[in-house]
């Protein structure tokens, strides 16, 4: 008899969202393909827009599967009509494994984390707080990022905000990092509030023995 796999993260989420495969380079660009022309129309003033997107979705699900990303999501709308850009990627492997000597306890896995952020995470320590999901609670630590981008012949500052959200598998040692980002990052407190509204009902969920490891 097969032990039962480790829970996964369930999120419930408003709004319009696309998951991005995550098997093969081709899932990604099939992906990609759907996603373009779903949000953007098969006109031929947005293909340019459209290769973009195409492009950016690609790279970013290369990125999540070089690091070994189980689920990777992208929202397009608020509501029907009421556009949001952002992206939702777990990440759950072996490398995220607190030492034995720690224990299960949710809160010591946390707390060994929170000791250990200013060394594994010194650019980002001073961010953490502690934030609610519905196991328990979670480290979120966050960033923002600024490129120069140009379009139209125009430059412009690119500001992207990164949330990471470290969650305690339950019963193990393990930590499951949720990463939320949007390209609004002049409004960083705003979507932190919203980022930390899809954590707050998320909730790890049993599988049974020989389902697949999937999101």
């Amino acid at each position: 008899m097969s032990a039962a796999p480790p829970p996964r993260l369930l999120f419930r989420l408003l709004g319009t969202w696309w998951e991005v495969g995550l098997a093969s380079d081709g899932a990604s660009r099939d992906s990609a393909v759907e996603i373009a022309r779903s949000t953007l129309g098969t006109r031929d003033q947005e293909a340019t827009a459209r290769r973009r997107l195409r492009e950016n979705i690609v790279t970013a699900a290369a990125a999540a599967r070089e690091a070994h990303a189980t689920l990777m999501l992208l929202q397009t709308e608020l509501a029907p009509g009421d556009p949001m850009s952002a992206s939702l990627t777990v990440y759950d492997d072996d490398r995220f494994r607190m030492s034995p000597a720690i224990g299960t306890a949710p809160d010591r896995v946390l707390r060994v984390l929170e000791e250990s952020l200013p060394t594994i995470a010194p650019g980002l320590a001073h961010t953490a707080v502690r934030r609610r999901f519905e196991g328990g609670e979670v480290i979120r630590v966050h960033r923002i990022d600024e490129t120069v981008e140009s379009e139209g012949g125009q430059q412009f500052v690119q500001r992207r905000l990164v949330a990471q959200y470290w969650y305690p598998q339950p019963d193990t040692k393990r930590l499951v990092l949720v990463v939320l980002s949007t390209p609004l990052g002049d409004i960083p407190h705003t979507l932190l509030s919203y980022f930390d509204a899809i954590v707050e009902v998320s909730r790890f969920v049993e599988r049974p023995a020989g389902s697949a490891d999937e999101n």
